[in-house]
């Protein structure tokens, strides 16, 4: 799977305090335009995974390139985050954590899940979409590294 490349994208939701909590995936495709659909995959061993079972909520922001720091911060388990790199949420009107910056932005309500293995397959249904400036360049994953294919 590793050879295969693949944009990246911050899965945001809230924890039952309330505060946004996010994860890095890379698990992530459309499934059909007409209702406008997603999914993602969550591992069950991430705490992101009971977050999304209870909220049945998540946004998913694609990153950009200049975002790797974050895509690399996200991608750790909470208690192993080093380092603070800068980043903000913006709440939209269903109080889904937007990362601020992100190239775009999907708020998704969770209709069907799929148990496979140790993760479930989300279907979410985009409620909203935002669109940074048209020049943004995504952040990639390939070969078990980030990749930037315009710098290569």
């Amino acid at each position: 799977m590793s050879k295969f490349a693949t944009g990246v994208t911050v899965i945001t939701t809230l924890d039952p305090s309330g505060n946004p909590h996010a994860m890095t995936a890379n698990a992530f495709t459309s499934v059909c335009l007409d209702p406008p659909t997603l999914l993602v995959c969550v591992a069950h061993n991430t705490i992101t995974y009971g977050y999304v079972e209870a909220r049945r909520r998540i946004g998913v922001n694609v990153l950009r390139e200049e975002q790797e720091e974050l895509g690399m911060y996200f991608a750790r388990r909470p208690e192993h985050r080093e380092g603070n790199p800068e980043y903000s949420y913006t709440f939209d009107a269903r109080n889904v954590p937007e990362l601020d910056g992100s190239m775009v932005f999907f708020d998704c309500e969770i209709v069907g899940a799929h148990v496979y293995g140790d993760h479930t397959i989300y279907v979410g249904e985009v409620r909203e979409m935002k669109r940074s400036d048209e020049g943004a360049v995504p952040l990639m994953f390939y070969d078990s590294h980030w990749y930037h294919p315009g710098h290569e």
